[in-house]
């Protein structure tokens, strides 16, 4: 797992969470059945993510083995899919990141009950050694939330399938209409990820200056600007500079 998949994973199990909420049990069992039903149904890959107790189910069609995954239900004291990430190119890592990113921010925007109505799809590909590559198409979907808002079950997918050039692009998909979302709303999901000051503290970054200039470029403090960059690094989900200003360039909030 590369950093920015550490920082989201971060994001994603340090929520706040309740305890329990009446028919906890029961929901689990039946999104494990689904995710279950899915592997088999079409021979690939669904992790079930529980990001309250940090576990991960993974069901696994034939798909898995290409990658060295048994056809079991595996689970693992990990909510994210590291057997799987381990096969993705770092560049198709990043652009997930980046999509799940906005995602995460659009989910929190929508009401509880509209939040499985929406999910993700992006082309991805396994590197399979002797074997080149392997296209896959990755979905994610939050399933469940706690009743405070807090993402607690996510279900990712992946399907093998034929590459299509119109098909190249990672979106968010409203399942009730088909339509993925529209330029500008992903643009203003993107904005909302940083405030106007801390853009501007990362474009001073992009250029190479010090804390110390920044400070005196835009006539606050030091520690003003520390705290800035931890906000930065937070909302971005990464563990350095480089790779907050490499999402910030491709989310086109700096140029």
């Amino acid at each position: 797992m590369n950093t920015e998949e550490k920082e989201l994973k971060k994001l994603l199990t340090r929520q706040d969470f309740m305890e329990t909420f009446p028919g906890c049990p029961d929901v689990l069992e039946r999104r494990k059945k689904l995710a279950r039903a899915f592997a088999e149904t079409e021979n690939g890959i669904a992790v079930l993510s529980d990001y309250q107790k940090e576990i991960s189910y993974i069901y696994s069609g034939k798909l898995g083995n290409a990658i060295g995954l048994e056809e079991v239900a595996i689970v693992e004291s990990s909510a994210f899919e590291d057997k799987i990430f381990h096969h993705i190119p770092p560049q198709e890592l990043l652009e997930r990141h980046i999509l799940e990113l906005r995602f995460f921010q659009l989910q929190k925007t929508l009401p509880v009950g509209d939040r499985p109505c929406y999910n993700t799809v992006c082309p991805l590909h396994f590197q399979v050694g002797g074997c080149g590559q392997i296209p896959v198409l990755h979905r994610t979907y939050y399933l469940e939330s706690f009743p405070n808002g807090s993402i607690w079950l996510a279900l990712c997918l992946y399907t093998p399938f034929m590459e299509h050039p119109k098909m190249n692009a990672c979106v968010i998909v409203d399942t009730r209409t088909g339509k993925t979302l529209q330029p500008e709303t992903c643009e203003r999901l993107d904005k909302q990820l940083l405030s106007p000051r801390e853009i501007a503290v990362l474009c001073l970054l992009a250029k190479g200056q010090s804390s110390k200039q920044i400070a005196e470029a835009l006539h606050i403090s030091v520690n003003t600007v520390y705290r800035h960059r931890q906000n930065i690094l937070a909302a971005l989900q990464v563990s350095n500079t480089a790779a907050a200003v490499e999402i910030a360039i491709k989310l086109r909030l700096i140029a």
